[in-house]
């Protein structure tokens, strides 16, 4: 039986946000403008002072697929 994929997790680490962000030119207030949550939740988020609630971390990955 195959798992059920919607139950997984698919980690953003900080080292990855930021390589991202430098693959697109975009400045943290940038993702933050396009992912719909606060400056200080990337900024945080990318220094590893706090993880994001998981619907934030959500929507700066999408940022990033879109």
């Amino acid at each position: 039986m195959m798992p059920d994929n919607s139950t997984q997790t698919t980690l953003l680490m900080p080292a990855q946000s930021r390589a991202a962000r430098a693959l697109l030119g975009w400045s943290q207030s940038e993702l933050a403008r396009r992912a719909s949550v606060a400056i200080s939740t990337v900024a945080d988020f990318e220094r590893g002072q706090r993880s994001p609630v998981p619907n934030n971390l959500e929507a700066l990955k999408l940022a990033f697929e879109k």
